[in-house]
């Protein structure tokens, strides 16, 4: 990782990057020309070599918001309620804990790619799969490729969801429409949106995407308002005398229990939720087409809350309308109505839409290792155009959008979402101490000035989220004179060593990624006993529809 050079005898090579001279001058001139070199690399990744058309310009914060409330989608509108309600009151917190996490490891997985272009600069030639490179740089190949692995295994699962709700909510409107009459199967609307999803599949990156994005926010606001307007209109009507009044057959929160749910239950919610909020196979993506990349923790929160906020509100009113009754997918639950069709209309649409940025990572490494060119060409279409059909064979076999989600998120997402990112941020922020120790130890040596005089280079924003100097903690509590003062002020001390013990990095880390590694092999054990439960109902209706329907 780090040994002695043989051009110089002071100059150290750090995972292939060499650093500036000793000098300060020279070291802050170094960090411009790398700053450059970074920005001259990044060119031919993300701009002209993208789509062919010139340079595109960066993400800014309130775009890359976008990107991620896009990545969440519609569903934890429509299908994340039913199993927040199957929990109770412990769905608050189950919620409230995976979304918490996952803002921590975006923010270090973040902080990771921040680190690592600092330390090489030459890493931002491996934009294309930034979670790989990170995976190369801390832990070596083997890490890379299981991470590239497991990221394709996520991406792609993860857009099977999408085509079924999508079929299914155009078969429920037919459904509605004609009063049951017009009974068009979902196994068809598969093949139409597959062919509908094709050229939209063939865009570049996500910063080619902005309308795109901005499209796919709007639909998902769209869509939240029209259900809250539907659930309404199913739970009051207006009498004789113009009075709104609560249905005669309305009961509030219906069947909803307070006691602790079995834990077969609360498994199938995590896994869901963890699906419904995983941008990690993304966020890289993001980051590197951002203008400031250090704010891309600032991104995920907004995204995160915006969606929250949504899903929040959807889940209030379908448990206080429905109860228990509520369906996995919100929409078949609700009555007739105009509103509900241009919902479904709108859902559909967001689904297209947000597959297109979510596959993006997926489509690009698959491009890189068939040797397809970063233009816009035949080649590209016809890889992405396979993918997709792929998918669309998928669904078609596995019809169970629940279910799918489930296993995604509950044995594929967990170690993307709580175990590879703190593990990473662990071993980028070691590197990261080691590096900085070694240029003081050459600038105090080669300049005969010492440490304590200049101030040091290691920056106080990484490896940290709180107070790490022990002497800020003493100076905090001045000694006193009586026994009184002694004691307030041992008590402050002992306090504040305690805050220190919460707020370190080591501490978090491994709490977070001793609940994903628990909560994935938890899941992943239920999961295989769920599909085996339901393995006569799981395979093939598709295929069965469709035998019956040539038989006819």
């Amino acid at each position: 990782m780090m040994f002695r050079d043989k051009t110089g005898p002071d100059l150290i090579t750090f995972r292939g990057f060499t650093p500036p001279p000793p000098n300060e001058d020279d070291l802050l001139e170094q960090r411009r020309a790398c700053s450059l070199l970074a920005t001259e690399t990044e060119k031919p990744a993300n701009g002209d070599n993208d789509d062919g058309h010139g340079s595109s310009p960066n993400l800014s914060l309130f775009f890359a918001s976008l990107c991620v409330i896009d990545l969440f989608g519609v569903f934890p509108i429509v299908a994340l309620p039913k199993s927040i309600i199957s929990c109770g009151l412990y769905g608050i917190p189950l919620v409230l804990l995976v979304v918490t996490l996952q803002i921590y490891t975006a923010t270090v997985l973040g902080r990771c790619w921040t680190i690592a272009e600092k330390l090489d600069p030459s890493i931002v030639r491996k934009n294309r799969y930034p979670y790989a490179a990170i995976a190369e740089f801390t832990y070596g190949k083997r890490m890379s490729v299981f991470v590239t692995v497991l990221l394709d295994m996520t991406v792609f699962g993860g857009g099977i969801p999408n085509l079924l709700v999508a079929s299914q909510n155009l078969q429920l409107m037919g459904s509605k429409l004609t009063g049951g009459e017009f009974e068009f199967s979902f196994c068809y609307w598969l093949v139409l949106i597959g062919m509908f999803l094709c050229p939209i599949m063939w865009l570049g990156s996500p910063k080619n995407m902005r309308p795109l994005a901005s499209i796919s926010v709007l639909i998902c606001s769209s869509v939240a308002v029209l259900t809250w307007l539907s659930i309404g209109r199913d739970t009051f009507v207006t009498n004789v005398n113009g009075t709104v009044v609560p249905r005669d057959d309305f009961e509030p929160f219906k069947g909803i229990e307070l006691g602790m749910p079995s834990w077969i239950r609360l498994l199938k919610a995590y896994g869901i939720i963890a699906f419904q909020f995983d941008i990690h196979p993304m966020l890289l993506t993001i980051q590197v087409d951002m203008e400031k990349k250090r704010k891309i923790g600032k991104a995920v929160f907004l995204g995160l809350m915006a969606t929250c906020t949504l899903s929040t509100v959807t889940t209030v009113f379908a448990a206080y309308r429905y109860g228990m009754d509520t369906t996995n997918n919100v929409l078949q639950i609700l009555p007739k109505s105009w509103p509900l069709y241009i919902t479904i209309l709108l859902v559909t649409l967001q689904l297209c839409l947000s597959s297109a940025v979510g596959n993006s990572a997926l489509f690009q490494h698959v491009e890189d290792v068939l040797g397809a060119s970063r233009d816009f060409t035949i080649k590209r279409c016809v890889i992405r155009s396979s993918l997709v059909w792929l998918a669309v064979l998928i669904a078609e076999i596995l019809p169970r959008f629940d279910v799918v989600m489930g296993i995604i998120g509950g044995t594929l997402t967990g170690p993307l979402i709580f175990i590879l990112p703190p593990l990473f941020y662990q071993k980028m922020t070691s590197l990261e101490a080691i590096y900085y120790r070694e240029m003081e130890r050459i600038q105090s040596r080669d300049t005969l000035v010492s440490t304590d005089d200049r101030e040091p280079l290691f920056p106080s924003a990484y490896g940290s989220i709180g107070p790490h100097s022990s002497t800020e903690i003493r100076r905090s509590s001045p000694p006193t004179l009586n026994w009184i003062g002694e004691c307030f002020s041992f008590c402050n001390y002992r306090f504040h060593q305690f805050c220190r013990f919460l707020y370190s990095d080591c501490i978090l880390s491994g709490a977070v990624i001793i609940f994903g590694i628990g909560a994935t092999l938890i899941s992943t054990y239920y999961n295989i006993f769920d599909v085996k439960d339901i393995g006569t109902q799981f395979w093939g209706s598709c295929a069965a529809n469709i035998t019956l329907v040539s038989d006819l």
